[in-house]
């Protein structure tokens, strides 16, 4: 396979409190960025961990977007790390941080998308569904979320929160693109929602005929003697 292209951006923790050292932004081949990316000190040194969110029925933390392949996993971590060891050396207002998210405008006719849709049984809020995406065979995004009001049906790309605000933890970065993958994933749900909305109609159409044809039982009303008779 061969290389990406990597645009790469490392936020040194000057005064880390904990094992993380620095986040980095990485963008892959002008299609896809992915925020909140860790470089973090291990027993065995440094190492590159993607975003991740907790997962409170499994209890264990699962990766919001990563590379499917370890070719390029690799590659980022590579990048990763020696921007880091770059950045980290120079002082603070030396450091220019450009933002590697701005895509030149490019042929998508070529990217291959495979979409994962799930509606949830019972939701409880606008959050109707979670999908996750792959590209090109290289890149996956989990935790997407289609999100319905009263007024719209829309996408929502992996969020973790700074402070009060959120900001996207992977997307793509080309507007295509981005319109591809929303008209993918929110066709998908369509599909399985209309699935779904049979599938309970021709239940309940079933339910109803086998009530129809069952004939009713005769109640079993067992005769009582008065008490304090024939005792």
């Amino acid at each position: 396979m061969a290389d990406s292209k990597l645009d790469v951006r490392v936020y040194p923790i000057d005064e880390p409190q904990g094992s993380t050292r620095a986040f980095a932004s990485v963008a892959i081949d002008d299609l896809v960025a992915i925020r909140s990316v860790r470089v973090i000190e291990g027993e065995n040194g440094l190492f590159v961990s993607m975003p991740q969110m907790y997962n409170s029925k499994k209890n264990e933390y699962n990766d919001t977007a990563f590379p499917l392949t370890a070719e390029l996993r690799e590659e980022i971590t590579a990048a990763v790390l020696d921007e880091y060891e770059v950045t980290s050396a120079l002082d603070p207002e030396e450091r220019g941080y450009g933002d590697p998210e701005k895509a030149p405008d490019i042929d998508i006719s070529g990217v291959k998308l495979d979409v994962r849709v799930s509606l949830l049984n019972d939701p409880k809020g606008d959050t109707k569904a979670f999908a996750s995406i792959s590209i090109n065979d290289k890149v996956a995004i989990r935790n997407i979320r289609v999100v319905e009001d009263e007024y719209s049906t829309s996408v929502v790309m992996p969020q973790t929160k700074d402070g009060r605000k959120s900001h996207d933890t992977a997307f793509p970065i080309n507007g295509e693109l981005r319109k591809e993958i929303n008209a993918a994933i929110l066709g998908e749900y369509k599909d399985l929602e209309k699935s779904a909305k049979k599938t309970l109609s021709n239940r309940l159409k079933a339910g109803a005929e086998k009530a129809a044809s069952t004939p009713a039982k005769p109640r079993d009303i067992a005769a009582k003697k008065p008490p304090g008779l024939g005792d």
